[in-house]
Formats: structure tokens, sequence, C-alpha cells
């Protein structure tokens, strides 16, 4: 099994080629010892703040986690499915006041990417003035075996994908983006 630490480098840098990665956490579970890793990224022409992210993350169980300390290229004889290791994405679409069509968008980049098996996560809340709203995110996975996992283009390839869908997603949402996020900027000055 590939050591955790080992493919969160891999994955840091891969994003790092096509994507501004602006943060990495690492959650240790303290009794069990599951570990997870988190980063975040953007575009590299968008600047704070993220009005459209993504999350990359994986997490390994105890037994992979021990496993992984034991790292040997030579053993093979551990069961397949006990090795997958599912790397998420969750791209966090832009709050845009008084924009609709995030359907279309969302049915595009799907057209876009059909093998990816995406899903539009619509999460609802309540302001601090009170007033509902609504945020979006598209969510998928890439199950990965561990000779995916040691193949440095498989890297590449997902994350060149991931900055294609972002730059889509904004190019889409630009100009709605700088109405709203960046025209209240200018009204606090």
């Amino acid at each position: 099994m590939i050591r955790f630490e080992e493919l969160q480098m891999r994955i840091m840098d891969a994003a790092k080629n096509y994507l501004d990665v602006y943060d990495m956490s690492t959650y240790i579970e303290q009794y069990s010892l599951n570990k997870e890793s988190k980063l975040l990224m953007t575009l590299p022409e968008i600047k704070p703040p993220y009005p459209i992210s993504a999350t990359v993350s994986f997490s390994y169980d105890a037994h992979q986690t021990s496993s992984s300390f034991l790292y040997d290229e030579e053993d093979q004889n551990s069961d397949e499915f006990e090795n997958m290791v599912e790397i998420e994405f969750v791209i966090n679409l832009p709050f845009i006041e008084g924009y609709n069509h995030i359907s279309e968008l969302f049915e595009e980049i799907v057209n876009e990417y059909p093998e990816l098996d995406m899903v539009l996560v619509k999460k609802e809340f309540i302001g601090k003035d009170l007033m509902e709203g609504e945020e979006y995110e598209i969510a998928y996975s890439y199950p990965a075996s561990q000779e995916e996992l040691k193949d440095l283009q498989f890297y590449e390839e997902i994350f060149f994908e991931l900055s294609n869908i972002l730059r889509t997603i904004y190019e889409r949402t630009r100009f709605y983006i700088d109405m709203s996020w960046y025209s209240a900027e200018d009204e606090t000055f």
C-alpha cells in the first residue's frame, strides 16, 4: 500500500501544475488512527476571496494506515479492494445572488465529462440577515487502485481535468462573479 504521506505529496505536486493550492490539512482520528487529507485549490488567476474552489480529499482507515507503514512494492499478496483509495472532489460553485443557470451549467459539465458520474449538491442556509440562500457543489470521485496510485500520469490527468472543469465554470459565471462579488467590495471603500 502506498504511504499516506507519499500519496498526499503526489496529489499536491500534480495539483500545483494546474491549480493554486492554498490550504492543506491532515486529520488523524485519535482512537482509530484513521487519516484524512484535504487540499483546497482554485484557478491561479483567481484572488481571495475565492468565489470558486475545489476540495480534494482522501482517507485511509486504520488498516490502510498500518499497511502503508509496511509498504513494500514487491508484496502483491494483499486484497486489491482493501488497497483501493477513493479520491473525492468537491467543486464549490460561486454564490451569486440572482443567478439561476446552475442546472444548465451542471448539464454542460456532465455532458463534457460523462465518465465522472457527477452529482449536484444543493445546500440551503439562512444568512445573517435572515434571508434564505442556496449554495451548490459538484461532487465526484475516483476509486484508484494501487497501480493507478503509482502512476504519476494518473495524477496529471485528474488535475488537468479538474482545472478544465473549474475554468469552464469560471468562464460561464465570471461576469456574474464580477458584478456581485467585486462590486460589493467597491461599495465599501
